[in-house]
């Protein structure tokens, strides 16, 4: 009596003889092969197999017909609107060749105007302009122009140094986590040292504590981040710059501080 090997999928099974691969619910396309061979296919293919192989199921006439009968139903309700539609996109297209055919005709019938002649005088020679003599500057000292400019850096710096908090996680019943600080220097000078106040809110609105942070070595026209730690509390933050040091700039802020000179607080002492 023969025998089969199955495979399903991953693994090869068997052997079987015809009366054990009834149990195995055979499909048509079961891999397949018999013991005296190394060859696989389908099982429906082995004319031996067919009475195993799952039948494919067809749908009976009694089936079939309540549908078709109920599909027709409803394209006869639909039939109105349908109708009303091809009429619509009708119209509309004879609404657009009409147009268009008006157009063309206006085109067509305008008469061409003739083409503009630019005629040019002759040309006179013109009188060779000498170049006037650059006026002399006055020298000015190179160090003195760098202290204006710091200068000028130091007294717009809320408008050209910021901190903010990066997008966040916020646990189910409160916390904060995946946060990083993010200091920005749009200045000219180096920022050695920046110190952030991290504040954490609570979900009623109150302080659940301050931490400051520190970033180190933000260079100019960039940005630097700083990871967090998460926390088990807290449902929103807040950041706040606490210091600020750029030996380059001579700046030094510190939150609430200035310096004797009204005109120049933040220059570094």
């Amino acid at each position: 009596m023969s025998a089969y090997y199955i495979h399903d999928g991953r693994n090869e099974i068997g052997p079987f003889t015809i009366d054990l691969l009834k149990k195995q619910k055979l499909t048509r396309n079961t891999p397949v092969r018999q013991t005296d061979s190394d060859k696989w296919m389908p099982a429906e293919r082995l004319a031996s197999l067919k009475e195993v192989v799952v039948p494919r199921k067809i749908r009976r006439p009694k089936d079939i017909l309540p549908a078709a009968k109920e599909h027709f139903q409803h394209l006869q309700q639909r039939k109105p609107v349908l109708l009303y539609s091809l009429l619509l996109l009708l119209a509309l297209i004879a609404g657009i060749s009409i147009y268009s055919a008006t157009s063309t005709e206006k085109k067509s019938s305008a008469p061409a105007k003739p083409a503009r002649q630019n005629v040019l005088p002759p040309a006179t020679p013109q009188p060779v302009a000498q170049p006037e003599p650059a006026p002399k500057e006055a020298a000015t000292p190179p160090v003195a122009v760098a202290e204006d400019k710091a200068k000028t850096t130091r007294l717009r710096w809320n408008k050209l140094i910021s901190a903010t908090n990066s997008n966040y996680g916020i646990g189910l019943l409160g916390g904060i986590k995946d946060l990083r600080v993010i200091a920005t220097n749009r200045t000219d000078y180096p920022i050695d040292q920046m110190v952030v106040n991290l504040t954490y809110i609570k979900a009623g609105g109150g302080v659940w504590k301050t931490v400051p942070i520190t970033i180190h070595g933000i260079p100019a026209h960039d940005s630097k981040e700083q990871e967090v730690s998460d926390v088990g509390r807290g449902k929103k933050v807040k950041v706040s710059i606490q210091k600020i040091i750029s030996k380059k700039m001579h700046f030094s802020y510190t939150e609430g501080k200035k310096g004797k000179d009204p005109a120049d607080p933040y220059v570094m002492q």
